[in-house]
């Protein structure tokens, strides 16, 4: 293991400190370095380094560069990019070293004086205790364990085989069997958001922009026809950014869908930017984003859903009632309040939506959504829990093609409650006329 060494403390290889390390190392950057920032922020967690906790991602954004408080690291990478040519700076600067090191440790924003293990003298007497104990066994007695272990492992094999190729629980459910039934499969297609690049003065790029009203380079160039004055400053740079919300939802998916394929390959997870017509024709596929971002689906879909999204991203309309559903967040409650309550009994209502409906050629498709990143990750333990989703098939009918909306309420940043509020079949009879009519064009 590494033992870490706080600042003034000295190890005992070397009577290194950290202290000199750091003055040896900030000369060094300093001297090869052409940006002042490096050397900012390695000065700033060296000041810190003796705190007990270590700077946040947004502290060290207001801090060292100068940023305002409103300022969203989920979308600006620019400290992790800085914390990354600084770590580097710092292998560079360790390279040939043996013993205490300067580092700053994966995932956190501190300086440790760290000593490497030395693995020479294990790495030696490894192969050297191995080799003893070898003689000690004869032949004979290495042949009898390799029959003995080969022998429990067929048996293992026998035994367990059977089970192992068979299919999850969930692939007999109302929601699941239709995506099987092809035996195909199926495209996970991930939803993620146009990236727009802002530039200074001088045009050099120098962040990435989200604005929730500009969902392609179509809309860019629309909003800059209505905003010249940003000409020159705002570029299309065919980026995409994929919320760690989503993408977590997509792991957790394709190790459902793999345990309902067993022995098949694993299936392919896509950006929904990415997806050709052709793709979407010709498989089954389950997509997976926030509702508000539907609308880039590419698919008939919306004119089936009795729900919509509208110009709001924190809303979600019922069609046939126009009641419309907006997500409250926590903060806002506890502002509502006057600031009077503690954050951690604030609490925030999210929206979860399902869909399963038919595709092209016979495939089948399923909707996981959500207002929020809580609505999203609520519905997807919801399609993975056979109890919910018999109950579910229950209020549907048992149909093939549905859509159901989940209230999820939250309390402190934790889910307390799930509710049910509309469970409701498709009309699907729509949408195989236009696959026909589509067809016959083809043709």
């Amino acid at each position: 293991m590494n033992s870490q060494i706080a600042l003034g403390q000295t190890g005992e290889a070397g009577g290194v400190s950290l202290a000199e390390e750091a003055s040896r190392f900030r000369t060094a950057l300093i001297g090869d370095s052409r940006s002042t920032m490096l050397v900012n922020l390695f000065d700033y967690l060296l000041e810190r380094v003796d705190d007990e906790r270590a700077p946040k991602e947004i502290e060290i954004a207001i801090d060292v560069f100068g940023k305002s408080g409103a300022f969203d690291t989920s979308v600006n990478s620019m400290v992790r990019s800085y914390m990354h040519r600084l770590r580097q700076r710092l292998d560079k600067f360790n390279e040939g070293k043996s013993g205490l090191r300067l580092t700053i440790p994966k995932g956190e924003y501190r300086l440790i004086l760290s000593e490497m293990p030395e693995l020479e003298d294990e790495d030696e007497l490894e192969p050297i205790t191995l080799a003893s104990r070898l003689k000690r066994i004869s032949k004979r007695q290495v042949l009898a364990i390799f029959l003995c272990v080969n022998g429990l492992l067929w048996a293992a094999a026998f035994l367990f085989a059977s089970n192992l190729l068979q299919p999850s629980p969930l692939a007999r459910t109302a929601l699941w069997k239709p995506l099987m039934a092809n035996g195909r499969m199926p495209v996970i297609a991930v939803g993620d958001f146009y990236m727009i690049a802002e530039s200074g003065d001088e045009g050099i790029m120098t962040s990435l922009r989200l604005d929730t009203a500009i969902q392609s380079e179509a809309d860019l160039s629309k909003y800059l026809t209505l905003n010249p004055r940003l000409r020159g400053k705002l570029h299309a740079r065919d980026i995409y950014r994929v919320s760690g919300q989503v993408a977590k939802v997509a792991v957790a998916v394709l190790k459902q869908v793999s345990e309902m394929h067993p022995g098949s390959e694993a299936a392919e997870i896509m950006p929904v930017s990415r997806m050709s017509q052709d793709l979407i024709d010709s498989n089954s596929i389950i997509y997976i984003q926030y509702f508000s971002q539907l609308g880039v689906m590419r698919s008939p879909f919306l004119r089936l859903s009795g729900f919509a999204p509208t110009d709001d991203f924190d809303e979600i309309k019922d069609k046939a009632s126009g009641k419309v559903y907006r997500i409250k967040y926590a903060a806002e409650e506890e502002a509502s309040n006057g600031g009077n309550e503690a954050s951690a009994h604030s609490y925030g209502i999210d929206y979860g939506y399902l869909a399963s409906f038919p595709g092209r050629s016979g495939n089948h498709n399923i909707l996981i959504s959500g207002g929020s990143d809580e609505g999203l990750a609520q519905v997807t333990k919801i399609v993975s829990d056979k109890r919910q989703l018999d109950s579910l098939a229950k209020r549907t009918g048992g149909a093939g093609a549905f859509e159901a909306l989940y209230q999820v309420r939250t309390v402190g940043g934790l889910v307390f409650d799930t509710k049910l509020l509309i469970a409701r079949p498709l009309k699907t009879e729509a949408m195989q006329e236009m696959s026909q009519s589509r067809a016959s064009r083809k043709n």
